[in-house]
């Protein structure tokens, strides 16, 4: 017993390490270890380690929760010590696999400022504390796998990249290659070929131009970590997403509104650029804004909007723009001598033509100060490429998102909203929770998955950050967070 406290001691103290702690200290430290037996693993241990034998099967790497120390432990005759160390690690490996397939592996804001998730808590001690006294150790993890069906979709189609990858990849002649890739070729492979383009993001030609060949050379083990990144930022959203919410992929650049777990609506958007991404973040909508004022953030004024002043002193009136709490007019102020450090005003550009914000806002808190918003830059949304922004979404339907978003307003009504008077503030019937993810693979209708690309280089970064907690977990020989 004094091992024990002296190894639960030297741990750092992270979530996990925490929660082993409190499950101890809740047992009283009961003289009867939790796992462990005189004549070996208990029932519950030995479900515990099966569930973590398969964690691959969750995107996640077995080698997290079976562990050196733990295998060694596992293969020898143990002394007192060493069942009460052993008994510890499988506390541990049984809360670090349950933060892990709930919460994800990585803490997203510590590896970009950008990402977010769900703040989320759950009670590690007092689950296993639950788990084990029910004996459902297994049942109990299994539960806290994400519930929503476009996760365990994803996660299913992995296992059949694998399964691919592993028995020799894709075969060559390219309609035995669309087949074995689910794509019904009974129409012939041109029709077959066009849906494959239009799933990764490409002119549904029917040709085999350099672009698809290029996508059509991507390996199956490729494909499969590649749904694998995507597994973890599914596990940072919320456990419930919502019966009716909207969702705005960045990566492919359109914006849905899902309905009882249907996609109802879809419209193009235009999202921020690279080095201005859109966030990866959850809120609520309460409000749409008509006609709304746009307040310029500093940034924008600062970087793109003063060099423009500086050469043009009537630029602002022309616009539209006044200087928030400022009496002078804007053409009264020598924007000659104003520079980045001495500039103190606040633009705001009222509702027009000009107006980047259109004819309506999306209303909804998030720490990144990004919106939904309709635009007047219609042409923008011609292109494939779409990350044009400064991190908020534009719409290219703003209209029918709005008349969806207040069913009792008439298209007439809306449209006049949107097109004349002063901003107004309308509150939404109910709030509808916004999502703002990153998905670079989804599973799309027929069970065929859709990969697009990676326009802020998010999969390489979280990719990246998941071999760097390998490397550490290889490096300490225990579990790390």
């Amino acid at each position: 017993m004094v091992l024990l406290s002296l190894f639960l001691a030297s741990l750092p103290q992270s979530p996990v390490d925490s929660a082993v702690g409190r499950f101890y200290d809740a047992r009283q430290w009961d003289p009867a270890p939790a796992w462990v037996q005189r004549h070996g693993l208990t029932p519950q241990a030995s479900a515990l380690l099966d569930v973590v034998a398969y964690a691959d099967r969750e995107g996640l790497d077995p080698a997290d929760y079976l562990t050196p120390t733990v295998d060694s432990l596992l293969h020898r005759d143990l002394t007192f010590d060493d069942a009460w160390r052993l008994d510890s690690l499988l506390t541990r490996t049984f809360f670090l696999y349950a933060r892990n397939v709930s919460y994800g592996r990585v803490e997203p804001a510590l590896v970009d400022s950008h990402w977010t998730r769900s703040a989320g808590s759950m009670d590690l001690a007092a689950l296993l504390e639950v788990a084990l006294d029910a004996e459902q150790v297994a049942p109990v993890l299994r539960d806290l796998v994400p519930s929503q069906s476009g996760y365990r979709a994803l996660r299913d189609a992995m296992g059949r990249y694998r399964d691919v990858a592993q028995h020799g990849g894709w075969p060559v002649p390219l309609g035995p290659r669309l087949a074995a890739e689910g794509y019904d070729t009974t129409a012939g492979v041109p029709t077959a070929l066009r849906r494959f383009q239009e799933l990764h993001g490409l002119e549904p030609d029917g040709i085999l131009g350099p672009a698809t060949r290029t996508q059509l050379r991507v390996s199956a083990a490729t494909r499969a970590r590649q749904i694998a990144l995507n597994l973890e930022r599914w596990r940072w959203l919320p456990r419930s997403l919502g019966s009716r919410y909207v969702v705005v992929n960045s990566a492919a650049f359109v914006l849905e509104l899902v309905e009882s777990g249907a996609v109802t609506f879809t419209t193009r958007a235009v999202v921020g650029r690279p080095d201005w991404p859109t966030p990866l973040t959850s809120s609520r909508a309460t409000d749409i804004i008509f006609r709304p004022v746009w307040i310029v953030p500093r940034t924008i004024a600062v970087q793109e909007l003063l060099p423009i002043i500086r050469r043009d002193s009537t630029y602002l009136t022309r616009e539209g723009f006044r200087v928030l709490g400022d009496s002078s007019q804007p053409q009264a102020i020598d924007w000659g001598t104003v520079t980045e450090s001495t500039f103190v005003y606040q633009l705001a550009q009222e509702p027009g033509p000009d107006n980047p914000l259109g004819g309506m806002k999306l209303v909804f808190w998030t720490p990144f100060s990004v919106f939904i918003h309709d635009t007047p830059a219609r042409p923008l949304f011609s292109e494939r490429w779409r990350a044009f922004s400064h991190g908020c979404i534009r719409v290219e339907d703003a209209r029918a998102l709005a008349a969806l978003l207040l069913p009792a307003w008439s298209a007439d009504s809306i449209a006049a909203a949107m097109g004349q008077g002063r901003q107004r503030w309308v509150r939404l019937p109910q709030p509808i929770p916004v999502h703002l993810v990153y998905w670079t693979a989804w599973v799309a209708d027929g069970g065929l998955v859709a990969f697009v690309g990676d326009p802020y280089g998010w999969d390489e970064k979280l990719a990246t950050a998941l071999d760097t907690r390998r490397a550490q977990r290889v490096t300490m020989g225990e579990p790390v967070q």
